[in-house]
């Protein structure tokens, strides 16, 4: 009763081993499963430092990353989508760093904008960066083909200025 197990006694139809694998000729040709691709993403970058005025001035970008379904515009610094559809914006930056900060911590405002106006005009969309920190703003919007997805900055501090920072768009349906 407790005694060693085989499989010939309680399975004698069952194999020992492994079942044997059958190669079958040529290529195998996947089915396509239902449409859940990406339907679109890009990124820009950016590690300069960057100047600001008291108007709103474009954020700008050095690096293109990713891109599916979305282009960059001549400027370098927006992202041009290629599809009607909601789409997630995500603008990350950061302050400039100074030796000896400001007492009255001098900060800058950032918008993302979309054909280079602000996204919501009523402004909810505007952030502060405070000097020596780092911000992330995300916001859904349904944007058309063609539309220009960038960011814009402003400060009445002359010490404030931006350095890293990303620009991201992903959409989310058509």
């Amino acid at each position: 009763m407790f005694g060693k197990h085989t499989c010939q006694n309680c399975c004698p139809n069952e194999m020992k081993y492994f079942p044997k694998i059958v190669a079958l000729p040529g290529p195998v040709v996947p089915v396509p499963s239902p449409d859940r691709s990406v339907l679109a993403y890009g990124s820009l970058r950016g590690d300069t430092l960057g100047p600001l005025s008291p108007d709103p001035t474009p954020v700008t970008f050095q690096v293109v990353g990713a891109l599916s379904n979305v282009t960059v515009s001549p400027s370098g610094n927006e992202l041009v989508v290629q599809n009607d559809g909601v789409y997630q914006i995500t603008i990350s930056i950061n302050a400039q760093a100074t030796a000896a900060p400001d007492p009255d911590q001098p900060f800058f405002t950032v918008s993302i904008t979309v054909n280079g106006q602000p996204i919501f005009l009523n402004g909810i969309a505007v952030f502060n960066v405070v000097n020596r920190s780092s911000s992330a703003y995300v916001v859904q919007a349904t944007l058309a083909a063609g539309d220009l997805v960038g960011a814009s900055a402003a400060s009445d501090s002359f010490v404030a200025s931006y350095a890293n920072r990303s620009l991201t768009i992903v959409q989310l349906s058509g």
